[in-house]
């Protein structure tokens, strides 16, 4: 989907009436909600260019946003691509009967992958990049691991994830979906979460953001330990640096400023007394530290530590 609103940080709008190759759908409308956000609108067939026209895809269907929320304008971007599989929810589609994005676009690729780099500096510019159809291998320093993804699923989800905190491996495992949008945090099991943060005292479950009282806050001084995350073949190691996430800002209490929302958070509730998202999510602190490469032919991810 794309936004109508200019008022995204970015600055940026779609006009349906300004393009030449559009073709709205009558009665068609869509509507999608994600965590903290939601939008809706129209459908339109458009031509969809990325990366300086190097990719089109013609008649491809798209929502067109006249209704978002503050979540939603808030953020750096003026549209979304999900790159995840046909299935029920979340819908990767806006129309059940046209191909995911994914699915339009690998027959017109080299090779049925895309690989994400969040350490790029590509054009001089630091920022996350992505590759459709193939990899840099000079971007990888170490053997690339493998994890197979559950199919039954439309996200990447692999099976079986588990932690070590302090050297010591936990024996809960996981089943969790790979965050191909860099969401900032990793929801982790309760019981993972709990042996993280369990030698911090000043720990506070906080109601701040949201509505949600399942957003664990620390002090921003506070030393965090390394996270190790045994996923497929290989194991990945999240530096403590990776670990501390925003601070918070507001309320008008001043002592609210030295909080901070660290990385790992519980998800996949509900909990006793905790309103937690029903999330088990691998997100940006993964993508930093690892290039992840997808696979949608033998749907599976790789991934090895940056060069």
């Amino acid at each position: 989907w794309v936004s109508t609103q200019a008022s995204n940080s970015n600055g940026r709008s779609y006009a349906v009436e300004k393009s030449s190759t559009a073709r709205p759908l009558p009665d068609e409308t869509f509507d999608i909600s994600f965590p903290h956000a939601s939008v809706s609108g129209i459908v339109v067939e458009d031509t969809l260019a990325l990366a300086s026209q190097s990719v089109v895809l013609k008649d491809f269907a798209l929502g067109v946003v006249n209704q978002q929320s503050k979540g939603i304008i808030d953020q750096a971007f003026d549209g979304f691509i999900g790159l995840g599989f046909k299935g029920s929810s979340p819908k990767e589609t806006i129309l059940d009967e046209t191909p995911t994005f994914l699915e339009a676009l690998m027959p017109r690729l080299n090779s049925p992958i895309f690989a994400l780099d969040f350490q790029s500096r590509a054009n001089g510019a630091a920022g996350p990049k992505m590759v459709f159809g193939g990899m840099e291998s000079t971007r990888i320093g170490g053997e690339l691991a493998n994890a197979p993804i559950d199919r039954s699923t439309n996200r990447w989800t692999a099976k079986d994830i588990s932690f070590s905190i302090r050297g010591e491996r936990m024996v809960e495992s996981s089943d969790m979906s790979f965050d191909t949008a860099g969401g900032n945090h990793i929801y982790a099991p309760l019981s993972v979460v709990s042996a993280y943060y369990s030698q911090i005292p000043d720990l506070l479950w906080s109601s701040h953001l949201g509505g949600y009282n399942c957003t664990i806050v620390i002090p921003c001084a506070t030393q965090l330990p390394d996270l190790e995350m045994h996923v497929g073949s290989g194991t990945a190691r999240i530096r403590s640096d990776r670990m501390m996430g925003d601070r918070l800002t507001g309320p008008a209490d001043p002592s609210w400023r030295t909080l901070c929302i660290p990385t790992l958070q519980a998800g996949g509730g509900p909990y006793p007394g905790k309103d937690c998202l029903g999330l088990r999510l691998v997100g940006a602190p993964f993508f930093y530290e690892n290039y992840v490469v997808f696979n949608q032919a033998e749907p599976s991810i790789s991934y090895a530590p940056y060069v």
